[in-house]
């Protein structure tokens, strides 16, 4: 039989980040990608963490993004809009390339899962003529992360198709019908889907966990999925006769196991206690802290403390600008707190210069809105009151030089996962600097994944056919852990198509 249905793995496959799966239909003639993002640690042997590459070759042959060769598709890389940071300012490249028509392609779309650079990196080096389907909010964040960030070749979205949807909307490809469900992760803006393909149904779930402050929005995902599962076996009564297996079935279900084989009973909720406790006992005097600049429930879970404590929380202006973004037009209650211009015991940290336009906005934005007493410069730390916390993502010369030498602070590690959405970690670095100032380090976290008992019970519920793990180092203990519960595990291996036409 001809397969009308395949995927193939460009990206993780037994690797926690880089999710780039290929799907064929050639019942609708589609042939799209499910994120096209880059795994970080693989990037890190190649790059060192201020180096950029300057062409999507420096990538490509290193099976850092797709192979075109190795898939049947033609032009997936721009032509015209390749930024080369180091030939051009980012200027001089939009209007270069601003009438300029990329070659025609065969790839119908590339879906963004959520704003974690491991799954959307590659999306500014592909060819305008693809659309880039994503969530409303999940392309507010990527923009605001770009607008702040160096201009360089990864953050150039100049001439981007982008195709927005939300929760509930239907994506329509030449007929093939894709569902949207948001799902709760470590970011906001997080999405699963379903597709009706020619051969069944096929979930992708993306990165989601079951522990979070939304998790039911995860319940979302498996809801929708059984319910287009009944709706297909009402509308063909037929298909149940042929073949009961199939009527009872979802084709496949490709699954994110981070955590696969290894758990912590934790939540966001469980974050706070612990700081609470942390507070109810401190005989410090302010808190350095560190997690992923863009876990937003991480930021409320500690601003929430600071409140409640009557303490200042201090970012940078660079994190105030992409918050502010977060805050403006927040289609989430979620989203709309902490408000960083509403909430007055937010200050921001300034840099030296106002070099960016980002800079300039954020600064005006304030003093427009009388809240200018609430920035702040690295010297006026060394003069700052007790009982503060401090983000920080680096601990630089001029910070520690600058940090009040008169009270006594302490360092708190908060990182979600970030093996997984950067290409390194420095709190072992920055603990060791901070040990030889005397400023003892804690660690209080829970992981943006879902544990092994939330991925078991998540499979089940969906039923599938066939089970595909991804973004996991861990993919053989798959095998093993469905190996009594009737799931039909593939391991994926990297550009070998798995066929999903037909029954098993």
């Amino acid at each position: 039989m001809p397969s009308k249905v395949k995927i193939t793995f460009c990206g993780g496959v037994d690797e926690v980040g880089g999710n780039q799966v290929f799907f064929e239909d050639s019942g609708y003639n589609v042939k799209l990608f499910l994120d096209f993002g880059i795994n970080f640690v693989k990037y890190a042997n190649h790059f060192d963490p201020h180096e950029e590459p300057r062409s999507p070759s420096e990538l490509t042959d290193l099976y850092l993004l797709p192979k075109e060769n190795k898939l049947s598709i033609k032009n997936l890389y721009s032509k015209f809009y390749i930024f080369d940071h180091e030939k051009q300012n980012y200027i001089q490249k939009k209007n270069k390339c601003k009438d300029l028509t990329d070659p025609p392609t065969n790839i119908d779309g590339i879906l963004i899962s959520h704003p974690h650079r491991d799954h959307y990196y590659g999306i500014s080096m592909v060819n305008r003529n693809i659309p880039i389907y994503t969530g409303v909010v999940t392309q507010r964040i990527i923009k605001a992360y770009s607008e702040a960030s160096k201009s360089v070749m990864s953050n150039f979205y100049e001439g981007l198709l982008w195709k927005l949807f939300r929760t509930r909307n239907v994506i329509e490809i030449k007929g093939l019908r894709i569902f949207p469900v948001h799902v709760d992760h470590s970011i906001p803006a997080a999405y699963g889907f379903i597709i009706e393909s020619s051969e069944g149904i096929v979930v992708y779930s993306g990165d989601f966990r079951m522990h979070g402050p939304l998790s039911n929005m995860t319940i979302d995902l498996i809801d929708k999925t059984n319910q287009l599962k009944e709706e297909h076996n009402s509308k063909h009564p037929d298909d149940s006769k042929k073949s009961k297996k199939a009527d009872l079935k979802i084709n496949t279900l490709i699954c994110e196991g981070t955590q696969i084989n290894k758990g912590a009973i934790e939540s966001e909720e469980m974050v706070e206690n612990e700081l609470r406790r942390l507070m109810a006992n401190n005989p410090f005097d302010y808190f350095l802290v560190k997690y992923n600049r863009l876990d937003w429930d991480r930021f409320r879970s500690f601003n929430n403390i600071a409140k409640e404590f009557d303490w200042n929380y201090i970012i940078a202006e660079k994190d105030a600008y992409f918050y502010y973004l977060l805050n403006n037009k927040a289609m989430y209650d979620t989203m709309k707190d902490p408000n960083i211009l509403e909430n007055d015991n937010i200050y921001i940290l300034l840099r030296k210069y106002d070099r960016y336009p980002w800079q300039t906005k954020i600064r005006n934005i304030f003093n427009e809105k009388g809240k200018n007493h609430r920035l702040i410069h690295y010297d006026d730390l060394n003069n700052f009151d007790k009982n503060f916390f401090l983000f920080i993502t680096i601990m630089s010369h001029r910070l520690k030089n600058n940090l009040p030498s008169h009270l006594n602070g302490a360092f708190i590690s908060s990182d979600i996962d970030p093996y997984s959405e950067e290409y390194f970690d420095n709190s072992n670095t920055i603990i060791h600097k901070l040990k030889k100032i005397g400023i003892p380090a804690y660690r209080i976290h829970a992981s943006g994944h879902a544990k092994p008992h939330d991925i078991i019970n998540f499979v089940l519920d969906i039923n599938p056919l066939r089970l595909i793990p991804i973004h996991t180092d861990n993919q053989e203990f798959f095998k093993k852990l469905f190996r009594n519960r009737n799931i039909n595990v593939k391991i994926p291996e990297k550009y070998m198509p798995i066929d999903l036409t037909g029954e098993l």
